[in-house]
């Protein structure tokens, strides 16, 4: 298994579980308690990562280039037709979410991360890596 296909893996593994524990629990209840609450962030943030990780790997192999900070994946996949316009802006709020988890700008909004539930934008996680890797095979880049 190559690299993109293991970082999909990974992702569908964490958009599987935040799936199962909206549908089990509900985002209401799994934003109100905070050891759940770290739960759907840490399940967010190793998805996110894998996604960017995902990017910038199909992006080096592809020839597209490294570049220094992640907010330049979208635009570099987004000119080579890897993603579209809206797909580029979605991982942009990817990559913005990933820095405010990790980094903790500002602190996490609880009502954020319960639109991000309750809507199932996390599956954007899912359709997005899914979207990179058929580009990178569809060039045979990490088959």
């Amino acid at each position: 298994m190559g690299k993109a296909a293991w970082l999909l893996q990974l992702i569908r593994e964490h958009v599987g579980l935040l799936e199962a524990k909206v549908e089990e629990l509900g985002a209401d209840k799994l934003i109100e308690d905070t050891f759940l609450l770290y739960a759907v962030l840490h399940a967010l943030q190793v998805a996110s990562q894998a996604l960017i990780d995902l990017a910038a790997h199909v992006a080096a192999e592809a020839g597209l280039g490294v570049p220094e900070r992640y907010a330049a994946l979208p635009e570099l996949l987004a000119r080579a037709g890897a993603l579209g316009e809206g797909e580029a802006n979605t991982l942009r709020r990817i990559i913005g979410f990933r820095n405010v988890v990790v980094h903790g700008y500002a602190g996490v909004s609880r009502q954020l991360v319960r639109g991000i539930l309750a809507e199932r934008r996390f599956r954007d996680l899912e359709e997005l890596a899914l979207r990179v890797v058929e580009w990178a095979r569809a060039r045979g880049v990490d088959p």
